[in-house]
């Protein structure tokens, strides 16, 4: 992972420990594999039981680089926010709240995880499908 990445994650992840309503964080792709060198961008997968109150404090409230251009994507229950910031780092948000993790994942999450997953902070636990789900799929 690049050092510029291991920034972002750190400030991001601590303060997000000081926001009440996300109850953890996983890095979701390529990024998530710490031997990986390669440019990918960063994915974050935020668990939430306020996913609109996240949305809008990672757009206005986490203090990283200024935000050059920010794209919202909806995915059923999943929304996501890929923010270009000044420096040229591009960084997916992806917010759901806890009950999209009961679902079974689709084809195109199940393929995401597979590529890399690492839960990065946890309160309750909550990635333990996700983890089964690549424990059971990763010598197919």
């Amino acid at each position: 992972m690049r050092p510029d990445h291991y920034k972002l994650m750190y400030e991001f992840v601590k303060w997000a420990g000081e926001q009440s309503h996300i109850a953890g964080i996983a890095l979701v792709g390529p990024c998530a594999d710490d031997e990986n060198e390669e440019d990918s961008n960063l994915s974050f997968l935020l668990i939430s039981d306020k996913k609109t109150k996240t949305l809008e404090a990672i757009l206005h409230q986490f203090p990283f680089e200024p935000i050059e251009q920010a794209t919202k994507e909806e995915w059923g229950l999943l929304t996501s926010f890929r923010i270009e910031y000044a420096s040229g780092m591009e960084v997916e948000y992806g917010v759901a709240g806890e009950e999209w993790l009961r679902l079974p994942l689709d084809q195109e999450m199940g393929d995401t995880v597979m590529k890399g997953f690492k839960v990065i902070w946890d309160r309750e636990e909550l990635f333990v499908q996700i983890i089964r789900y690549i424990e059971t799929h990763q010598f197919e």
